[in-house]
């Protein structure tokens, strides 16, 4: 049940303009924070700021690291890193993170162990530019002690 709720509300975004007026402003408000972005996230991991719980959030970003962290397709789970950046002036980029957790046998075939040989927009691998749905969890420590938010991915696609 948990998991129903943004990926309908995702369907209903992405299925285009003729189911929109069925669901109202205020209908998504209450399901998704479209405020939250992945700087914002970011940002206040590393300053300790309190994080946004609750809702569920719609980012993008670059897939940066994929790791399985289990191989069985009945309890398949992956965490993928997410990044950003944006230019400060004209030599400098500031990158932006987070920690996206997938778990389930229908992210399995989404997520391949081996790079495939020919591009597949149902799959999700390095350097991928994705879309996610998911909800804030809390702030987890990478191995070298930077901070990052962790979000219960609900649900991801490619884009271009």
């Amino acid at each position: 049940m948990r998991r129903f709720i943004p990926v309908v509300a995702c369907t209903l975004l992405l299925a285009g303009p003729a189911l929109l007026p069925a669901l109202s402003r205020a209908d998504l408000d209450r399901v998704i924070d479209f405020s939250v972005t992945l700087k914002g996230l970011s940002t206040a991991a590393d300053s300790g700021a309190p994080i946004p719980k609750g809702k569920t959030v719609l980012l993008t970003g670059t897939v940066s690291d994929v790791n399985i962290v289990n191989k069985e397709q009945a309890g398949f789970k992956v965490r993928i890193e997410l990044i950003t950046g944006e230019w400060i002036g004209l030599d400098e980029v500031k990158s932006y993170y987070c920690y996206v957790e997938f778990s389930g046998a229908e992210y399995f075939k989404m997520f391949p162990a081996r790079p495939p040989r020919t591009a597949n927009r149902d799959l999700v691998s390095l350097n991928s530019r994705v879309l996610v749905a998911g909800r804030i969890v809390e702030v987890a420590a990478t191995p070298l002690g930077a901070r990052r938010v962790l979000l219960d991915g609900a649900y991801i696609r490619t884009i271009e």
